[in-house]
This record gives C-alpha cells, structure tokens and sequence, in this order.
C-alpha cells in the first residue's frame, strides 16, 4: 500500500512540473528592437549615474583643497604663535614680570600693585597663545581626518565609475547596432574620465593650462580656455574663483566665465563675443558630453545666470 501511495506522489509532482517546463521553453526570446531598447535604457542609467559620480568627485576636491589651505593657514598661525611664545619666554627669562625680588625692590604699594598687574598680563598673554596654538592642533586633526574621508569618498566614485566603465564595455561588445556601439563607447569614455586622478598642478606662465577637471564635462573645456586653480562643480565656481582672489561681477566680459545654474551641478562656458546686451559663448556638455557647442544670450533673458568671473 504505501508503495502505491509513494508512485501517486511521484507522478503527481512530475504532472505539476510539466506545465512549467512547457512554460519555460514557450516564453519567447526578446526581440532585436526590446534587446537595444533595454540596452538603451542601460546606458541611460549610466550616464546619469556617471554624471552624479563625477559630481561627487568635483565636490570632494573642492573641500579637499579647501580643507588644504585651512591646513596650510593654521600651521602657518601655529608657526607664529611658537615665535611669540619664545619670544615672550626670552624676556621673562631676562626680566621675570614678577617675583620677591621685585616685591623687595618696589619703592611702593603703588609700584607693587604695577608690577602685579603687569605679571598678571604677561601671564594672560602666554596662556590665551597657548590656547590658540592648542586649538589650531585640534581644528588641524579634524581638517586631517575630514581630508581622509573626502579622499575615501573620491576613490569610492572611482571605483563605482570603473565598474560603469566594464560593464558599459561588456554592452558594447554583445551589442549589433553600430549607433549603440558609438554611444556605448562614449559612455565607456566618460566612466575613464571619472576615473582619472587630476593634474593639481601650477601653471607655468606659458604653454597650455594646467586642468585638473573631468575629461568632457563643463568644467573641463573652461579651464582649457583659461587658467582655472580652484576646483568644484560649476556651481561651486562662483565662492571658490572669488576664495583665490579672482574678481566677479554681472557684466560679460570677453575672456570672463559665465557661471549658471542650468543643472544640479551648474554649468560654466566661456564668453566669446560682447555685443550690447548680448553675448556668445562656447561651452562643453551643454548639447552631450565632450561635445562643444556655441550660443548666443541675451542678458535679462532665461538663462539662469549667477554672474561672470574675469581674469586677473
């Protein structure tokens, strides 16, 4: 009996398989047309993916540069408060403010009280400067600490923009449509240029400028145009350019750079041509990544303008 009952059991689990394998094999395949439709979409969610790493890069080298001149200021305080606190140890040391024999030598009450009030002040001196020096060494841990994790943050979106980079790579290897293979090459290109550690260095004088931004973004093509040595998205442009000392104002200026808040980021181009109250500009990633594209802006009009920042 309980044979019969396990050969019901067994066939009644095969009969309810069957209807499944048939399912199975019956679900048709994607279509050429959904294939590069998901693909599509893929690339799609990279790009704006990519866009917000490249993003997070700017900001964080913007407060790493920041966090830097905090740190170079501070040392260059603490520097001076040491020199101070020497010095002031060099004068006690040939002339004590304060002690019996000054109280043996006072001709006075009034004398005594002087030269307590003057012990009393060079104290005060010496203890706020110690104070300061101590504070600047724990502002400069925090600003070390906070540089660490910028700098964790920076590799972070490296990392995530190589993985965009393999994958985007893997679509453009399996893809047939030559259109997405172009455009999955350029989302390749993008993720590689988030991935690149930028150039912080000096210019010269001469030769081409220094550029320390994404390859083919906004930011990029500016500071091929013009020396450009703070960092940030486009937004972030306007406080640092004026942190170093570059003037701003609201009036173009051939040369000078228009700063707008025509994205999340902001978005920067260079002024080309002045004619009354319009002007012209070219300007990177406003049409497509990497793609350089010029305009002609009426003042007033509405494109959202935060001002211009011109040489120095």
């Amino acid at each position: 009996m309980s044979r019969i009952r396990l050969l019901v059991a067994a066939a009644a689990m095969a009969a309810a398989a069957l209807p499944a394998s048939v399912s199975a094999a019956d679900t048709p395949s994607p279509s050429p047309q959904q294939q590069l439709a998901q693909l599509n979409a893929q690339l799609n969610t990279d790009q704006a993916r990519l866009a917000d790493l490249n993003g997070q890069v700017e900001r964080s080298q913007a407060d790493l540069d920041l966090l830097g001149r905090k740190l170079a200021d501070d040392q260059r305080q603490e520097a001076e408060l040491g020199k101070q606190l020497a010095m002031m140890g060099k004068l006690e040391y040939a002339q004590p403010a304060f002690g019996l024999t000054r109280i043996l030598e006072a001709a006075s009450l009034q004398q005594l009280l002087s030269n307590i009030a003057q012990a009393r002040l060079v104290a005060n001196k010496e203890r706020n400067l110690l104070n300061r020096s101590r504070d600047l060494r724990r502002q400069d841990e925090q600003a070390r600490q906070q540089m660490a994790m910028r700098l964790a943050q920076v590799q972070g979106a490296r990392d995530e923009a190589a993985q965009v980079a393999a994958r985007t790579l893997s679509t453009q290897r399996s893809a047939q449509d030559a259109a997405l293979r172009a455009r999955a090459n350029t989302v390749a290109a993008q993720a590689r240029a988030t991935q690149t550690a930028p150039q912080v260095v000096k210019w010269s004088g001469s030769g081409p400028y220094p550029n320390h931004f994404s390859f083919g973004y906004c930011t990029y093509y500016v500071a091929t145009k013009r020396y450009v040595p703070w960092f940030g998205n486009a937004i972030q442009w306007w406080p640092n350019a004026r942190a170093y000392g570059y003037p701003e104002g609201s009036t173009p200026q051939v040369g000078s750079i228009m700063v707008t808040r025509e994205s999340g980021p902001g978005h920067v181009a260079y002024v080309e041509s002045v004619s009354g109250s319009s002007f012209t500009v070219s300007e990177m990633n406003f049409a497509g990544w990497n793609v350089v594209t010029r305009r002609t802006i009426q003042l007033g009009g509405s494109v959202p303008i935060v001002g211009f920042i011109y040489g120095q």
